[in-house]
């Protein structure tokens, strides 16, 4: 008898539905998903024309976080056997609707960053007031999260290091470890001739990454007389901190960088286009702030079998490890760029590499781990 698996995210990553539908369909289970009318818009050109092959459910326009979860939590009850969530981890009045969320099924929380629930105490800044009082949210936030992810059956994390990490905090429930993105097989044939096509992926803000120190690299490159680079921004601004980070790129392409960036949300079909058309990813991340989480710009080069250049410390998927260049600081990143422009080779064997690494992670490959390690016995028995 096929197993009924729940895919649940109301939040922001769209992706993840696709992911775990997908797989979850693979292994000849029911699908149905539970998310937001924004969310399915984003969503749907993952799925291109098996949209109708999955049992949607929406939340209705004027329906309530509280109302919506207490109709899931009773269709969970009939016809649910396994429920895969995904992000809750939001503000303290949200979270206590996801306490309450006690649906009589098994639950699996897909966890990106496990040490936002077992992580130390944010140090409370009394002034700005502002800081006060997102700091104090911010511990209440994990009080709450961690009470909640005690309830569940499960966790699914994406790496050995966050299953390393939950073991040693004291998580004694089961955990299964496999990645949460795959390699889609698209893989555009490395043209580099006169410019290397540089590629950062990520919304525009100074929260998550050090955008500025990118530019400033990539100025620093174009001063000394180097000119054989694109760089594309791919992605939108977030708030008045990125429209800076636009503002900045404008007067760059006005001194005469070649650079290409978004001012609203990049569609699905964009971003894979100039992903695929790219020699390599760039994201200078702060890794304070993703832990043992997988970049974004990580799983893009996993999925598109793409080389990188990531922070030291970021890269937790060791399969990767050849295909990946490796910075301490950000001021280190215009020697780091001058070598690949000065040996366009070094770019071939990174992409070479990369294509090897990718297939490592494969949908069959991943879709076997996910039937053994979420399907089968070690979280449900079916």
């Amino acid at each position: 008898m096929a197993p009924n698996i729940g895919v649940m995210e109301l939040c922001t990553d769209s992706e993840n539905i696709y992911n775990e539908a997908s797989l979850a369909k693979y292994c000849n289970a029911n699908v149905t998903i539970f998310t937001t009318r924004f969310l399915y818009e984003r969503v749907s050109p993952f799925f291109k024309n098996d949209k109708d092959d999955y049992n949607w459910i929406l939340q209705q326009k004027e329906e309530t976080l509280p109302s919506f979860l207490k109709r899931i939590e009773e269709y969970c009850n009939n016809e649910i056997d396994l429920l895969l969530m995904n992000t809750f981890d939001l503000l303290p009045h949200h979270q206590i609707f996801y306490y309450l969320f006690r649906p009589k099924c098994k639950v699996v929380h897909v966890v990106g960053r496990i040490e936002k629930f077992f992580g130390e105490w944010h140090p409370i800044t009394y002034l700005p007031i502002k800081q006060f009082i997102l700091s104090v949210l911010f511990n209440m936030s994990q009080f709450i999260a961690n009470r909640t992810l005690s309830k569940y059956d499960g966790i699914w994390v994406e790496n050995r290091d966050a299953y390393n990490y939950a073991i040693s905090a004291g998580y004694k429930k089961k955990i299964a470890c496999l990645p949460f993105q795959f390699y889609r097989g698209v893989v555009q044939s490395h043209e580099y001739s006169d410019k290397l096509k540089f590629i950062t992926i990520g919304v525009l803000n100074n929260y998550c990454r050090d955008y500025h120190g990118l530019l400033d690299a990539f100025e620093k490159l174009f001063d000394s007389g180097r000119k054989n680079f694109t760089l594309t921004l791919l992605g939108a601004p977030f708030n008045r901190k990125g429209f800076q980070i636009i503002d900045r790129c404008r007067k760059l392409i006005e001194k005469g960088l070649d650079i290409i960036f978004y001012t609203e949300y990049v569609p699905e079909e964009v971003m894979n286009k100039k992903i695929s058309s790219a020699d390599i990813i760039i994201n200078p991340n702060y890794v304070s702030r993703y832990g043992t989480g997988t970049f974004g710009a990580i799983a893009k080069a996993m999925q598109f079998a793409k080389p990188g250049i990531y922070p030291v410390k970021s890269l937790h998927h060791e399969e990767l490890i050849s295909s990946s260049l490796i910075y301490n600081k950000i001021e280190e990143l215009p020697s780091i760029i001058e070598n690949l422009l000065s040996d366009p080779e070094a770019i071939k064997r990174l992409s070479m590499n990369a294509l090897v690494n990718s297939e490592k992670f494969s949908f069959e490959t991943v879709a076997k781990k996910f039937q053994e390690s979420v399907l089968k016995s070690r979280l449900i028995d079916l």
